[in-house]
């Protein structure tokens, strides 16, 4: 009869969903008849995570899924997953580190907040057949002990000398191994160091002071994971600067009494630039003078004046720096005495001077006749009064003034009414048909008016021809 096969036939292997390699065959040409090995039992395989006890934020976990086995001894595929993170966590859906692989046996995942997390490993066998998933609850803490900074104590020397901290007494909590970090916070006004200018070697950092002061060096370390809070230590850099000498000298007394003094004569043993400070410390009883810089015109002159208001003794103080050391104050005692007589200032001026110009082109009509020409070009001149002295060496003002014109309808124009320097400007005589030379002259007014009011007049006189 016929021989068939049904599912029915062979529950185990229906049940198990295995499969089985079945034979058919025939006997001395008889009807085939089933050669049946015995059916292949296959069993899932079984996931297994060892619990984790402790776990801080910045600091690998293991996940240990080695105890994990297959029933039927086969050798079985491992893979990780995350079930679930904090909110606030940003790490990704196979953060696991550890050998590579989120495939291994055993792997570790960085928390990167604080929180719980979840991850789950299920394995599989040659077949495929998957184990259910394994879980493990990992509560992250907010992180290992900070590694603790130690700057050192702190450093002094001189400028322009090496001087080195020591950070090797900082340590880590965890046994962590460190790194160091130096940073410059702070310095003299006068230095050019920064960071770049540190030189370090393990933990420690030196720097070569360019100016006296003081430095201020942080220093911050990392364990791998995460960095300490920073620690400072000072350098404090002496000078090995010579400082200035000052030297206070009176020049004059004008006639309006106006004191004229004088620090040229202050030196430096290096041959370091000075900056000055004149003060006045003391004035007669009846004297308004300020005291301090503010009665000088300018106090951080190397020359400088006051105005001595009454007669009397007047004492004055000047200091003087080399921008790093300064001066032992110099007293200068100076005795003023009205003056009952004075000599106005000697004006000198521009000289006169004469200009030519070309006569203009006319414009004639068809009959030969002149019916129009075209004024003169304006002339710019230059004017100084450099040279005006006061006799009594009294301070004064130069004014201008237009005096007197000729040859020309508009009036001349000065550049300023005040000034050792001025410029005019001398309009062009107009053209005439008539022809021959048009001649404008002009006369400049130059006042010399000194402190006590008293004032002298010079005249400078232009020509300008024109034809």
């Amino acid at each position: 009869m016929p021989f068939s096969l049904s599912k029915s036939s062979f529950p185990l292997l229906a049940a198990s969903g295995a499969l089985a390699l079945i034979s058919l065959s025939s006997q001395c040409g008889g009807s085939p008849v089933a050669n049946l090995p015995q059916a292949i039992n296959n069993t899932s395989p079984v996931a297994r995570i060892a619990d984790v006890d402790v776990a801080s934020v910045g600091s690998p976990v293991t996940l240990d899924g080695s105890a994990s086995y297959d029933p039927d001894g086969d050798e079985i595929v491992y893979s990780w997953t995350v079930a679930s993170r904090p909110k606030a966590s940003l790490i990704g859906e196979s953060p696991f580190t550890a050998n590579n692989d989120r495939n291994a046996d055993t792997t570790t995942v960085t928390p990167d907040v604080a929180g719980v997390y979840t991850f789950a490993l299920r394995v599989e066998d040659p077949s495929g057949a998957l184990s259910n998933s394994a879980f493990v609850i990992v509560e992250a803490t907010p992180g290992l002990d900070l590694p603790i900074a130690d700057a050192g104590v702190n450093q002094s020397g001189l400028e322009e000398s090496e001087i080195c901290l020591d950070g090797s007494e900082s340590y880590d909590p965890n046994g962590y191994e460190l790194s160091y970090q130096w940073t410059m916070v702070a310095g003299p006004d006068a230095s050019d160091l920064d960071t770049a200018s540190i030189t370090t070697a393990d933990a420690t950092a030196c720097i070569t002071p360019d100016a006296p002061g003081s430095y201020s060096l942080a220093l911050v370390v990392n364990n791998g994971i995460v960095d300490s809070e920073p620690d400072f230590a000072f350098i404090s850099a002496g000078s090995t600067n010579q400082g200035p000498i000052a030297v206070a000298e009176l020049l004059g007394g004008a006639s309006c009494d106006f004191v004229q003094l004088s620090g040229a004569n202050s030196s430096d043993p290096e041959g370091d630039e000075l900056s000055y400070r004149w003060e006045v410390l003391v004035v007669p009883p009846e004297s308004t003078v300020s005291t301090g810089p503010d009665a000088f015109d300018d106090a951080e002159a190397v020359e400088a004046n006051f105005y001595a208001d009454v007669e009397g003794e007047y004492t004055i103080q000047l200091v003087v720096t080399d921008g790093e050391d300064y001066s032992i104050p110099v007293l200068l005692d100076v005795n003023v005495v009205e003056t009952t007589v004075n000599t106005p200032p000697v004006v000198a001026t521009s000289p006169d001077a004469y200009f030519n110009a070309p006569q203009p082109n006319c414009q004639f009509d068809s009959y030969g006749n002149c019916t129009s020409c075209q004024s003169c070009p304006a002339v710019i001149v230059p004017l100084d009064a450099l040279n005006t002295t006061d006799p009594d060496g009294d301070i004064f003002t130069i004014s201008w003034a237009v005096g007197s014109y000729t040859g020309i309808t508009a009036e001349p124009q000065l550049n300023s009414e005040t000034g050792l320097e001025n410029e005019l400007t001398i309009p062009g005589p107009s053209a005439s048909c008539s022809g021959g030379v048009t001649t404008a002259e002009v006369q400049i007014e130059v006042t010399a008016t000194d402190c006590s009011g008293d004032s002298s007049t010079g005249l400078v006189t232009f020509v300008y021809d024109c034809g």
